[in-house]
């Protein structure tokens, strides 16, 4: 245990050595109170951070939702003009802005043209003419397809 200078002598009654076992005790108590001190900084340090993470997340979640009705709005607003933008460019509306505003009249005689992707330039023709023989006509079909116009519609 714990003897100071005047304390070398064991006497109940002496009140000197009570003082110096009290100061022990008074050691003992201040440690304590030390430690408990540094526990309820620590847990209020531990609360207080969570709280700050709480209120974190509670903001992101606002802003999630804030973001989340912008994209709502946007896409409210792609739709009409998605809308908007198959009205203008249909085909009926097409046909009354050529007639009224440019003048342009219906086709008497409507040729259909189909075209066909698999067209396989390796076929083997019947009879073997040479090109020269037809200089003439494919001089003619280069007028006659230049002077012809060609509607194109929908097949219904």
């Amino acid at each position: 245990m714990f003897q100071g200078e005047n304390c070398s002598r064991f006497d109940p009654k002496n009140e000197y050595l009570n003082k110096c076992t009290s100061n022990f005790f008074d050691v003992k108590k201040q440690a304590y109170t030390f430690l408990y001190i540094f526990l309820l900084l620590l847990v209020s340090i531990s609360i207080l951070l969570y709280i700050s993470q709480v209120l974190n997340i509670n903001n992101a979640n606002y802003q999630i939702l804030q973001l989340e009705q912008e994209l709502q709005t946007i896409r409210e607003e792609q739709e009409s003009l998605e809308i908007e933008l198959a009205s203008k460019t249909s085909l009926a509306k097409i046909e009354t802005a050529a007639k009224n505003r440019l003048n342009m009249v219906e086709a008497k005689n409507k040729e259909v043209l189909v075209y066909n992707e698999n067209f396989d330039a390796d076929e083997n023709f019947v009879a073997d003419i040479p090109k020269e023989k037809f200089f003439l006509a494919e001089i003619y079909d280069k007028i006659v397809a230049r002077i012809m116009t060609v509607q194109a519609e929908t097949i219904d």
